[in-house]
């Protein structure tokens, strides 16, 4: 299982350190990673002080191309350097507000993978595609236009509703399920595939999320703000594969 962090736009260089402290006396279970996302200047503060904890740490999102005149955008060459494992493409926040694509998360994709990067490539259905009962059908459309054709092995697909992000709602544990499996479906070629689902994943309902044998972890948001709920989480996802 994942248990991945998604600080967004928060959080401090104080906030590693309290974190560090905090998982200082933690037995990590290597059956369940843990890993974080901070914000850009913090990706290598975070290396350097979380790795001795089995830690992972990883960006949140990346260019879709690999050099050149792109002022603010930052390369995969750059986040292989300092050594994230993950990367974050498709957040349904990066498609709203800075206009990614699925040809942009594909892109994005293929050079992660060519630097060893895992990329955790998100997909989900808004209200409107949810209300007109078009999940199953959006999803793979997602999934066909956003995973490189050739890749084999090694990707994490975030399974996101865009309708729960932030919201507390959660899709019936029946939908989540069904989603999982689809997703599955449609990748089954790659080996090492994980799906894991995101929107408003909490302490409160982790546990019965985590029972669903198609759902591989979980990409939160804000619980993964307060260190305790996060850790509670992931222990709920320990337990779960005992």
């Amino acid at each position: 299982m994942l248990i991945a962090g998604n600080w967004k736009m928060n959080l401090k260089y104080e906030d590693i350190i309290k974190l560090k402290n905090i998982i200082s006396d933690l037995e990590v279970d290597r059956r369940v990673e843990i890993a974080i996302f901070p914000q850009f200047p913090l990706l290598y503060s975070a290396i350097e002080k979380l790795s001795d904890y089995k830690i992972e740490v990883g960006a949140q999102a990346c260019s879709s191309v690999l050099k050149g005149a792109f002022t603010g955008d930052v390369s995969v060459e750059i986040i292989s350097d300092i050594g994230c494992k993950y990367c974050i493409v498709g957040h349904s926040e990066r498609r709203e507000y800075h206009h990614e694509t699925n040809q942009f998360v594909k892109n994005a994709s293929n050079l992660l993978l060519s630097k060893n990067i895992i990329p955790i490539v998100c997909v989900g259905e808004s209200l409107e595609v949810k209300n007109k009962r078009e999940t199953n059908q959006f999803i793979k459309s997602q999934i066909r236009e956003c995973i490189p054709e050739n890749i084999t092995s090694n990707i994490v697909v975030a399974y996101e509703p865009i309708w729960a992000i932030g919201t507390g709602k959660i899709p019936e544990y029946e939908e989540i399920s069904s989603v999982h499996k689809i997703i599955m479906n449609e990748l089954s070629h790659i080996k090492n595939l994980k799906v894991i689902y995101g929107g408003s994943v909490n302490k409160e309902n982790c546990s019965k999320i985590f029972e669903l044998n198609e759902v591989h972890g979980a990409l939160i948001g804000g619980a993964s703000l307060k260190f305790k709920d996060f850790l509670a989480i992931y222990e709920s996802a320990v337990k779960q594969i005992i």
